[in-house]
């Protein structure tokens, strides 16, 4: 399990970077085409300017660089998508993104959704029915269709006490690095 955080909004330069810095076979399974870095930092200017209709959540390393990335787009309804660098790739990262990004929409009473991915992508059809998304294909892509629990009190309290864990591992990593 790895601590998962919600990126600041002054960070998100920070995703553009990590999106730059994932393996062609890594940036093809997350946009589903060859994307360029000039792709990259268009998609990244619009997030940039509308960060209310995105949320972040990162796993860093102990120089706090985005490491695993969950996006949750809110604009004409709710996509998640995720990225993991090739290094740390089957490590559990992508599980672990994906429950936090869960558990944060069904706390805040998003309950519908989906997801894109390629077919022949086993990674994130295994976390999709890991995760109780419904995974159908349709030409060629996975499609997962998003549909959440109501949230409960426990949803609530363990949104706090991993907003809580996160913020900690992100100022304990960051005094450190001051130190």
């Amino acid at each position: 399990m790895y601590v998962v955080r919600k990126a600041l909004y002054n960070e998100y330069y920070k995703y553009r970077v990590h999106l730059k810095a994932l393996d062609a076979a890594s940036k093809y399974l997350r946009f589903g085409y060859p994307i360029s870095d000039e792709m990259i930092d268009r998609l990244c200017n619009g997030i940039e300017a509308n960060p209310k209709m995105h949320k972040l959540f990162c796993i860093e390393n102990n120089d706090l660089e985005f490491i695993g990335v969950g996006h949750i787009a809110l604009e004409g309804g709710m996509e998640l998508a995720f990225s993991v660098l090739n290094k740390y790739q089957g490590s559990g990262m992508g599980n672990s993104l994906m429950k936090r990004c869960i558990q944060w929409c069904r706390t805040h009473d998003i309950l519908k959704g989906h997801m894109v991915c390629l077919s022949h992508n086993k990674a994130i059809r295994h976390l999709c029915t890991k995760n109780g998304i419904h995974i159908h294909s349709v030409d060629g892509e996975t499609m997962g269709d998003i549909v959440l629990d109501s949230p409960t009190i426990i949803t609530f309290f363990n949104e706090a006490t991993d907003k809580n864990i996160g913020m900690f591992d992100y100022m304990t990593k960051r005094t450190r690095l001051t130190w």
